[in-house]
């Protein structure tokens, strides 16, 4: 309805509706009570007149009426007797303020006053009065209207004239004189005041205007209770499916109660709100459930230790699957059985006696996921669970490429089971599943990488020793005066000395590498002063391959920089770093050494102007014998194993170490070690370092150095 538009809710539509309704109602009410009372006081007042004018027309007698024509016949005695009998009437209704009597006289159709009582009549222009009366024979007066004395010829009439006029408004009734036979011989006229009837009018208008003021109220009140109690329940419902549509699932109509069928509707919603909210909760768990094992299954799947995934695993499945107990096992490729076992539950087990075939789990599971009742536990090759408390055994099979691994059992009654416990287990087992060939893939590779590194050991501790004699004997032949040479032949014994050098220093480094991935790698933490040892090193820049025409450029701390570190194996990182810093360096190129403090450790920084490194190549170079650009390293000489030994130092050190390079321009080799604070060595005063100015003075063709 466009009259409801403007409204913003359903109790404001109703109210307007109740209210609407009862004014309609009020005011047709209000109009038929004031003119029911005014038609009711017309009526009563019709009638006063009307039993006046009758009462008065049975007290005159006709004999004595028709004898009365002109002014002589007033001392007649029937024209005393009618006007006692009328006194009498009059001063019994003081209401009537004229009276009087007419009878036909001379021409046809007119009328004469026979007796007037005289009175108070609001008509006083009658210009023959005698003595207040209206003479005997005078015309009926202007206040009778002519055709109101027609009707009353054949019977009573009364009317009410003026009534607009409060000074003029009267009554006029009429009534025939009669003879014995019903013939009409005269009229009485009876006049009566309406002013009672107006004043009672405006108090009847005055009445039902109240009335109307106080319906209408009424009426405002009725339409606001009554608009509330249809729409509370609701507004109810309204405000519970808005906190429902917010997420709270918790909210409830309150007026549920009620025998109707808002009651009923109240009812369906908190039943359907009670579902959302157990659904809701259902699924809540469900999505804790889930995002556990997801968590879990990643801390599985984060470590390669074995026995460290089982117990992991076990953790998981008593969460996400409920149940007294769980177990997890893992199988061994060479006996075809399950031995490693971890478990979480109550009481101590010993489970070195646990031993379940491979071949029995997957002839009863398979591929499948199920609870196993006590009676299959043998079948199973689970025998040793019968002793467990609990009547079932949710076992999954751990799987991969159709081979069995270990198995997932989650031991106890039924209902300690979530429901979807099936389900998750079936999902936690294919995560533990890829977790357990992880691992059992690592300790493969661990194993031939142990097999590989003794070997290497091996074979360099039997190639060191050979190698050992061929340069003591070709020192000695050098050395020795009883021999004599030729120019090439010496020649040649240099080159033999060269190579036997080179491989003496591949079968070292083939051994610390060796030493660093068994983690047995020997150092002496002390102490030491990166400044001295970064100028022994380039103490020997000038001997060293490429290293004449390159300028050296050092900028160290003027307070020493100590660290804790192995002297050795720092200053074998730094011949590392410096030697490829030459290798790769362009003919009168520069080197710089660098060395930053922080607040727990001191970084050093190798920089040089070479061809640099792809960024493909970055994350590569520390592996062992990889070589960047192999046709050109060739050249340079080399195996590839310096920056896998740099980087197995410092990482022993607790340090790190990476490179940053930009092709074209150079590259830049870091490495970080621990600061050892407040230890004074050397002499800080001025910067300088004992050693250094010894090692400065002492060398034949000094690099540039320069401190900051």
């Amino acid at each position: 309805m466009s009259f409801f538009q403007g409204a913003r809710s359903l109790k404001a539509e109703l109210q307007i509706l109740f209210l609407a309704v009862g004014s309609a109602f009020l005011v047709l009410a209000t109009i038929l009570l004031f003119q029911n009372g005014q038609a009711a006081l017309r009526r009563q007042i019709l009638s006063t007149a009307t039993t006046a004018a009758e009462t008065a027309a049975s007290l005159i007698a006709v004999e004595d009426h028709e004898l009365i024509r002109t002014p002589a016949d007033m001392n007649t005695p029937g024209f005393r007797t009618i006007v006692t009998n009328l006194g009498a009437l009059r001063r019994a209704s003081p209401s009537i303020y004229h009276l009087f009597t007419l009878a036909p006289m001379g021409q046809l159709g007119s009328w004469g006053v026979v007796v007037d009582m005289g009175g108070s009549a609001p008509v006083t222009d009658e210009v023959e009065l005698r003595r207040g009366r209206i003479p005997i024979g005078s015309p009926p007066p202007s206040s009778v209207p002519p055709q109101l004395i027609g009707r009353g010829m054949s019977g009573t009439n009364a009317e009410i004239l003026d009534i607009t006029r409060p000074d003029r408004a009267r009554v006029v009734a009429v009534s025939p004189i009669r003879t014995v036979g019903g013939r009409s011989v005269g009229l009485v006229v009876v006049e009566l005041s309406a002013a009672s009837l107006i004043s009672e009018a405006r108090l009847l208008w005055y009445v039902s205007v109240g009335i109307f003021l106080l319906g209408l109220v009424a009426s405002v009140l009725a339409s606001t209770f009554v608009s509330r109690w249809v729409t509370r329940p609701i507004e109810d419902l309204l405000r519970a499916v808005q906190g429902i549509a917010k997420g709270n699932l918790s909210t409830r109509v309150a007026s549920d109660r009620r025998k109707n069928e808002i009651g009923s509707l109240a009812a369906a919603f908190n039943h359907m709100a009670q579902s959302l909210e157990m659904s809701q909760a259902k699924n809540d768990a469900q999505r804790a459930r889930l995002h556990e094992l997801h968590r879990l299954g990643s801390d599985a799947a984060s470590t390669l230790d074995l026995r460290r995934m089982l117990e992991i695993s076990a953790t998981g499945l008593r969460v996400i699957c409920g149940g007294t107990e769980a177990i997890v096992g893992s199988g061994d490729r060479r006996n075809e059985s399950i031995q490693l076992w971890a478990r979480l539950g109550p009481g101590e087990v010993d489970l070195s006696s646990w031993e379940t075939p491979l071949e029995a789990i997957s002839r009863v599971l398979g591929s499948e996921t199920r609870l196993l009742t006590r009676a299959e536990f043998a079948m199973a090759g689970l025998g040793f669970l019968e002793s467990r408390p609990g009547e079932y055994a949710l076992t999954s099979p751990l799987r991969v490429s159709d081979e069995t691994l270990g198995v997932l059992i989650a031991m106890g009654d039924r209902g300690e089971f979530h429901d979807d416990a099936v389900s998750l287990a079936s999902l936690f087992a294919a995560q533990v599943s890829a977790a357990v060939s992880n691992a059992r893939h690592f300790e493969q590779v661990k194993a031939l990488d142990r097999s590989k590194s003794e070997f290497l050991s091996i074979a360099s501790h039997e190639v060191r020793t050979p190698l050992t004699v061929m340069k003591s004997s070709l020192e000695l032949l050098v050395g020795s005066s009883q021999f004599t040479y030729t120019s090439d032949q010496r020649q040649l014994i240099a080159f033999c000395q060269e190579s036997v050098e080179r491989l003496i220093g591949l079968v070292k480094d083939i051994l610390d590498v060796s030493r660093i991935e068994a983690g047995v790698l020997s150092m002496q933490i002390a102490a030491v002063s990166l400044n001295e040892l970064i100028e022994k090193c380039l103490f020997w820049v000038p001997q060293l391959p490429g290293g004449q025409g390159i300028q050296v450029e050092a900028r160290l701390p003027r307070v020493p920089a100590i660290v804790a570190a192995d002297p050795n194996r720092i200053a074998q990182v730094l011949d590392n770093l410096i030697s490829n810093a030459l290798k790769f360096s362009k003919p009168d190129g520069k080197i710089s050494i660098e060395v930053h403090e922080h607040e727990r450790e001191y970084e050093v920084i190798v920089g040089d102007q070479g061809k640099g490194i792809g960024p493909d190549d970055l994350d590569r170079i520390f592996g062992k014998f990889f070589q960047v650009e192999e046709a050109a390293t060739r050249e340079q000489g080399g195996t590839g194993l310096g920056l896998a030994i740099c980087k197995g130092i410092i990482e022993a050190h607790r340090g790190k170490i990476w490179a940053e390079s930009e092709l074209g321009v150079g590259s830049r080799f870091h490495f970080t070690l621990a600061r050892v604070l407040d230890t004074p060595i050397g002499d800080q005063g001025d910067g300088h370092i004992s050693v250094s100015s010894l090692l400065s003075a002492l060398r034949p063709e000094s690099p540039s150095s320069t401190r900051s």
